[in-house]
Order: C-alpha cells, then structure tokens, then sequence
C-alpha cells in the first residue's frame, strides 16, 4: 500500500460509519483494514458502501447487528422505497441512544420525488428527519425539506458529500496504457427513462463517431426492446462503427472494457451521484456529458453544469479524442480534481467536518 492509501485509511480524525440498508439483502462487509481488492460477488467499496469503506466502518442490513457494536460514531440509515422500514430502523436505533444520519438510496431528485408518492410516505419521512442527527446527500441537490422540521434545523443538519472513490489505492487502479485506449463508450444503457437521455446520447455519438473515426461501445440495457432500437440506430453510425454489448458484466470486466476506451460519454440529466464517473475515474479515463455530482467535482471542464452548451462540450471531447497530448492532460487534471475533492481521504474528512458542526 502506498502513503496515500495509507492516510486515507487513518485521515478520518476518529470517525467511523456504520452503513445500515434495513432489512436490505447485501453481505456484511467489515472495513475495518480499508478497502482490501476486488472479489467476485462481493459489492465493490463504491456508492454507500464507499462511506463505510472511506471510514474503516462497517456495511449492514440488520439493526440488531449495528446495536451488537459499539465501535460507530454514526450509523447512516439509508432510507429505502419502503420507507417505513427506514422509519422503524431510525426510531430503534435512537432508542439506544446511537447517533443517527439518513440519506435517500436512490437519491438522485428525481427518483426521491417517484418514491414520496402518497401522504403516508411523507409521514413517515417528515417523522426521519425530525429524528435524524443528520441528513446526508451523495447528490449536489439536497434532498426535500418535508413537515415540521424548521427551514433553519433542515439546513443546519443536512449535507452534500459525494460518495467517495478509492482513487488513491493501487488495486483499484483499472487502468490501462493511453496508447492503447480506443474509442468512446456509452454510459447510459437504458431508453425507457427520459432523463437518462440515451436516444439523444447515441444519436450525439454517431456524429462524433462520423467526425473523429472512434469507434462507440454500448451496452443494451433493454433486452429485446433495446436490441430492436440499437439495430435501427446502427444506420446511424459509419459501417461496423458501433459495439453492442447485450449481456451483462461482472463489476471488473466492466471496469476493463470502460479502461479499454479513451472516454466514456453520456448525457443523463438525472442529477444523480455518479457512478459512472467514478467507475471512470477507477479506470483513469475521461467521463464527459452528464451532471452527476462526481462529473461536477472531477471533470468540471467536460460536465454539464449549465454553462456551456451541448455544441461546446462536443467541441472540448473532439478535442481530446484528436489530440494524445490533450487527451492525457486530461486526464491528469481529472484524477488531480478526484485527489482532492472525493478520494476516501478528503470524504473521510469531510464527514468528520460534518459530525464536529452538528456536534457544535
């Protein structure tokens, strides 16, 4: 293990999170020596297990199992579409006196706003954070205020920290020489929900296939539906120019088909925390396109972030895929942005910043 990866490991000033998804189906998985590699059929430390991963924590499904250790500072619930059991999990677990942050699992606005569909389920979240200690967002747009919770308390106690990426820690670097990098890869996979933007996305693809002579890679995330729309689309592209993958991938054989691209290009509208850019980052390649929160943090000059329009953004990928010396700048001053802004290291910090001003 390198010093980075070390420091990461010890930078979290005495925090340590317990991520609790109640009554959820993932494997307990103990963080307590970092990270460790890549397993078949273990989740990889990405997403919310990232916050436990980044904080030598812990992973969950059961409340009984947190309240049996005593070792947390927090423990993070998560709150699921079945948003009562996320209820029942905060209620037991403040009965015990453990400190309590809540985040959304699907957090992206909006998929937060599909799942507070009835009067009942804005019950019960107004009851979660009226309880919570906290409120976290791996989403740069916070959460609904909801109940009777004052404007004041809601900001006061909630907090947007993306979901950190081992960047820092040599077994979870996929990447693979520059020189050998082609072509660009889809990140979407799925047509049928509008803000993802897939359709518009390969229509985009196929002209900077035509423009640049990169080949697109696809993976169809639509079974029968999505390969009768992608046979059509493939008139779109120069002949044999566009890829389609129409099976699913193991986390490692995707990460090494995306490190396999000189840059992955989406233009999902979602909002939502990013894992595609971070799996990009994995992969020390450029993710281009998209609003997510890594995308916003990472790759500020590729992301869209309303300040430049979609021909520019074109413009500023063409100019990475016709250019080596560009290209690897690129991706230089990407992996720099993660370093500092959602390596384990600077997440880890920045929960522990949170847990001192809430404790203020």
């Amino acid at each position: 293990m390198n010093s980075d990866a070390s420091n990461s490991i010890t930078a979290s000033k005495g925090i340590r999170l317990a991520v609790l998804n109640p009554e959820g189906r993932d494997t307990v998985i103990d963080y307590a020596e970092g990270p460790g590699e890549y397993r078949a059929g273990v989740h990889p430390p990405i997403n919310y297990h990232a916050y436990a991963a980044a904080t030598r924590g812990k992973f969950f499904d059961s409340v009984s199992d947190v309240l049996a250790e005593d070792r947390f500072d927090v423990v993070l619930v998560l709150i699921r579409r079945r948003v009562g059991v996320s209820l029942k999990a905060v209620k037991a677990l403040k009965n015990k006196g453990r400190n309590v942050w809540v985040a959304w699992k699907e957090s992206g606005p909006y998929q937060i706003t599909a799942q507070l569909r009835s009067s009942k389920i804005l019950s019960y979240y107004q009851e979660i954070l009226d309880l919570a200690d906290g409120v976290l967002s791996p989403c740069s747009i916070l959460p609904p205020r909801w109940g009777w919770i004052t404007a004041e308390s809601f900001a006061r106690k909630t907090r947007f920290i993306p979901t950190p990426y081992p960047v820092e820690f040599p077994q979870w670097d996929f990447s693979m020489p520059a020189e050998e990098r082609k072509g660009v890869m889809i990140g979407t996979r799925k047509f049928f929900e509008p803000v993802r933007n897939h359709l518009r996305t390969l229509a985009e693809a196929a002209r900077l296939c035509a423009e640049t002579g990169e080949n697109v890679t696809v993976i169809n995330g639509d079974k029968n539906a999505g390969r009768k729309i992608l046979r059509q689309l493939e008139e779109s592209f120069p002949e044999s120019r566009l890829r389609v993958i129409d099976r699913p991938l193991a986390y490692d054989s995707y990460l090494r088909l995306m490190a396999s691209h000189r840059l992955v290009f989406q233009l999902d509208r979602g909002s939502v925390p990013g894992q595609v850019a971070g799996d990009a980052l994995l992969c020390r390649t450029l993710c281009s396109g998209g609003n997510s929160a890594i995308e916003e943090l990472a790759y500020p000059e590729f992301c869209d972030d309303s300040r430049i329009s979609l021909s520019e953004a074109l413009e500023k990928i063409s100019s990475v895929l016709n250019s080596q010396a560009n290209y690897q700048e690129a991706v230089k001053t990407s992996q720099a942005h993660a370093a500092a802004r959602v390596s384990y290291c600077a997440i880890a910090q920045q929960l522990s910043d949170f847990m001192t001003d809430l404790e203020g």
